[in-house]
């Protein structure tokens, strides 16, 4: 039975861990969503970023930017 205990008190402990984990990785994302209303105007989205023109290799399509792989 004293084995089981402890299996249970593990278990706890790696639920523990996994929400610390968990509430970390939420943490570091960065406040902006990604998608492309998350930008005030007139800045579009471009690579996750508020721009306010889009930069070489990326299209224009009004509140977003969108990559072109120019080497086809």
């Amino acid at each position: 039975m004293r084995y089981l205990e402890g299996i249970s008190r593990a278990s706890a402990g790696r639920t523990r861990m996994a929400k610390a984990l968990i509430a970390l990785l939420l943490a570091a994302v960065p406040a902006q969503a990604q998608v492309a209303g998350a930008c005030p105007p007139p800045k579009k989205l471009a690579a996750g970023a508020c721009v306010t023109a889009c930069p070489g290799g990326y299209e224009d399509r009004g509140r977003d930017c969108v990559y072109r792989n120019q080497s086809r």
